[in-house]
């Protein structure tokens, strides 16, 4: 804050603190308070205090009133503790009673006020903003508001409750940090390292938890489990030993317990410990709770906590393997034949015949399969090529072509046209393209990938997602090492799925689909067909792709209505002309698709665009060493490269960007412009050879002026009435260097960085709005008499 908003300060505490006015909405309270954050982190809080008597006047009255607004209590409590983050501030508070006054609840029973849940979350707020330093800690022990504090663990607002547990785990921390005898994270006693005055502290907070651990009441033992999974990561020893054995016993008694409503938290407790020491040692038992969870495989909550195991950053490998043989299990059991379904799980085949819990299981299944195969992770005894076969087999089960050994297996019939499971079995379909031992069932795979895109049943959220597996599958097979060898030997694995078998015009007739979204993704699957066929000339000899495709989506981007599909279009070129191959063929079309590009009302449609400028500008200047190095002796390349800039229309959809209504659009255009300005500063010899035209332009007229004023202030150029009459365009032709030069583009780049609301929710317009608002409730009382 300036001294501007200082010295409105008192009036806005006089306004918020009177009763009689009505409070302002939440969210300008929590503004305000987040400005007196900044300014206290700014500066001395001791001189705030002292110097503005206002804010204690206004605590005080606020606290001893018995109507005040329960939003403006709350707020008090927040800033009151904010005050006091220090010991000078806390010392200032502290005088006279004031802390006490502040927090001491029992004179709010009198009024009602506590029994609103922002009255209690700003008490809980305003202690967590206090508690930073020794003193607040011995003021919430010594007035007895630890027992409030467990209190409200078990509070009707869920908010408030969790409010209360980041509370206790930060005095937790607190009580560790303060007492650290050295720098080492070994186990040791609690008689070690913890004051003996404070070991009641955190003996009564660890009591709460084994009782809420203990209880019958399933949302207080939430709430424990929520406290739980937050000691390990934030509080040290001895704190998160001590706590981990108090609780072990009813943390096994919950587990054995297999409650499926508790499997998440469970999970995220036992997460919070495997990333600790606690993991490493025996008698913390973390590993033997983990495997607890997982049982036998017979039970729901074995294939959630079995997902949930895989997540774990630092899961033991041998229970990593178990898990995923559990999460595995729907998904070879529906895709079983007939003779092995005897060996599988009689209660897994039980639970597959139900519905809801057999697309339960396989979305868990192939959803778990998807993340392991994002990291390529190596499967020990599982064959990933018979685990990519069941998905396709299941795709094909959910798509109505059931193998006959799988007809009388009941879970087929719930998966047939259930969308759900489709658009996860293909997402894990792509991701599963990171395998090498699955290329030699490419035929299969594009086999599937095909009958989804031809099929009238799918649904268009399905072939999305169709086109984006189609997308990963390209990408891999196109640079297959052997694939010309494959090709001349006579097989027709890849050939056949993308060309022969009809893939090309069905993409390309997507193009035209009535769903925006679906033409986006099919944009994108054939600009990866059209990239990939291009390193192999049989492909471009029997197809005529890439022109089809060039002709389709330049009509998409200049005529389809949605936003979707001309900024895949946008994107496709950009991932053209980044590769090495398709440089030359789109270069005739980059001043259409620029020009389409820069004059869109689409704002992501621009940003793209920008995107592809770059990316030709970054192609065509890197030829030049001089663009490289920024001096050198070829002045002449750099000359040609900028010619051929000026010529693809890039420089108009950079000024035209620059002038745009959108702020993220100029900002890009401006850190482009920057760029150029870089390279042509200091080259007289551009002043005369590169010029731009700048009638005609949505950015002419500020160039001009700017030009103008300048050329005037050194005397030259047209007088002010020759400007009259001629408006601006008596000047037609100005220089690129002369026009970055002019246009100030360091303070253009400042004044985009800002926040777009940075003058309207200043703390300045913020009380001057809270003082307006007072002033309106003044005059409209007058009005009323």
């Amino acid at each position: 804050m300036d001294s501007d908003c200082l010295s409105l300060l008192p009036a806005v505490c006089l306004v918020l603190a009177d009763p009689k006015q009505s409070p302002p909405d939440d969210t300008s309270l929590e503004k305000l308070l987040d400005w007196f954050k900044e300014m206290h982190s700014q500066s001395n809080e001791q001189v705030l205090l002292q110097h503005q008597p206002c804010l204690k006047e206004f605590i005080s009255s606020v606290c001893t009133s018995k109507t005040t607004d329960p939003a403006i209590l709350s707020f008090t409590l927040k800033l009151t503790g904010l005050l006091a983050c220090t010991k000078q501030g806390f010392h200032l508070l502290e005088v006279g009673g004031l802390l006490v006054c502040v927090f001491e609840r029992e004179a709010w029973f009198v009024c009602d006020l506590w029994e609103d849940a922002s009255v209690r979350s700003g008490w809980l707020q305003g202690l967590l903003n206090m508690l930073k330093h020794r003193q607040a800690l011995d003021f919430i022990c010594g007035n007895g508001l630890l027992k409030v504090i467990l209190q409200l663990q078990n509070d009707g607002s869920l908010f408030v409750a969790c409010l209360a547990n980041q509370l206790l785990v930060h005095i937790l921390n607190f009580l560790t940090s303060s007492n650290m005898t050295n720098g080492s994270d070994a186990v040791e006693s609690r008689e070690s390292s913890l004051s003996p005055d404070w070991v009641s502290v955190s003996s009564e907070i660890m009591n709460g938890v084994v009782e809420a651990l203990s209880s019958d009441d399933h949302p207080r033992v939430l709430q424990g489990l929520r406290l739980l999974s937050s000691v390990p990561s934030q509080c040290g020893e001895p704190i998160r030993s001590t706590l981990w054995k108090d609780v072990l016993v009813p943390l096994e008694v919950l587990i054995n317990r297999g409650s499926e409503s508790l499997t998440q938290p469970l999970m995220t407790v036992l997460q919070a410990a495997v990333r600790t020491p606690l993991l490493g040692q025996s008698e913390y038992k973390v590993e033997e709770l983990l495997e607890a969870m997982l049982g036998s495989g017979n039970k729901n909550e074995s294939f959630q906590c079995a997902a949930l195991t895989i997540k774990l950053e630092k899961c033991p490998e041998g229970l990593k393997r178990k898990a995923i043989d559990i999460v595995l299990l729907p998904l070879q059991c529906v895709s079983a034949q007939s003779q092995d379904t005897e060996k599988m799980n009689l209660a897994l085949k039980e639970q597959l015949s139900q519905k809801a819990s057999c697309i339960s299981h396989l979305m868990q299944s192939l959803s778990s399969l998807e993340e392991l195969a994002y990291t390529k992770y190596q499967f020990e005894g599982i064959s990933i090529h018979s685990v990519t076969s069941s998905v396709v087999l299941l795709l094909r089960i959910c798509s109505g072509h059931c193998p006959s050994s799988l007809i009388q297996n009941n879970a087929s019939t719930h998966l047939i046209g259930c969308c759900k499971v489709q658009r996860c079995g293909l997402d894990t379909l792509g991701a599963l393209s990171v395998y090498e031992e699955n290329m030699n069932i490419r035929k299969d795979i594009f086999g599937v990938l095909l009958d989804y895109l031809k099929s009238p049943d799918s649904h268009a959220t399905v072939l999305k997602k169709t086109y984006q597996a189609t997308v990963s599958w390209i990408a891999v097979c196109s640079p297959f090492p052997d694939l010309l060898q494959f090709i001349s030997h006579g097989n027709s694995g890849f050939i056949e799925a993308l060309h022969t078998s009809g893939m090309v015009s069905i993409l390309l007739s997507s193009l035209a689909d009535s769903e925006g979204y679906v033409r986006a993704s099919a944009v994108a699957v054939v600009g990866e067909a059209v990239d990939s066929s291009l390193h192999h000339t049989v492909l471009v000899c029997k197809s005529n792709l890439l022109e089809e495709a060039l002709k389709q989506m330049m009509t998409i981007l200049s005529q389809d209505t949605e936003g979707f599909p001309r900024r895949a279009v946008v994107k496709a070129f950009t991932s053209w002309l980044k590769g090495s191959h398709l440089v030359t063929a789109v270069h005739p079309f980059l001043s259409s698709v620029l020009s389409l590009g820069c004059n869109d009302f689409d704002w992501e449609v621009k940003m793209h665009t920008l995107e592809l400028a770059e990316v030709l500008m970054e192609k065509t200047l890197t030829c030049c060493p001089y663009a490289v190095q920024n001096f050198g002796s070829s002045e002449k390349e750099l000359m040609q490269a900028l010619s051929k800039l000026k010529e693809f229309g890039l420089f108009d959809l950079l000024f035209n960007s620059l002038f745009d209504c959108d702020r993220p659009v100029c900002e890009k255009a401006c850190a482009l412009l920057l760029k150029l300005r870089t390279l042509t500063s200091e080259r007289a010899d551009f002043d005369s050879t590169l010029v731009l035209n700048v009638n005609g332009n949505r950015w002419g007229d500020e160039v001009q002026s700017r030009y103008l004023n300048t050329q005037q202030a050194k005397g030259s150029v047209c007088t002010s009435d020759e400007r009259m009459d001629s408006g601006l365009h008596c000047i037609k032709d100005i220089s690129l260097p002369m026009i970055l030069h002019i246009l100030d583009l360091d303070d253009m780049q400042r004044t985009l960085r800002l926040s777009s609301d940075h003058v309207v929710n200043s703390p300045r317009s913020l009380m001057e709005d809270i003082l307006s608002a007072a002033q309106q409730s003044e005059d409209n009382i007058v009005d009323c008499y």
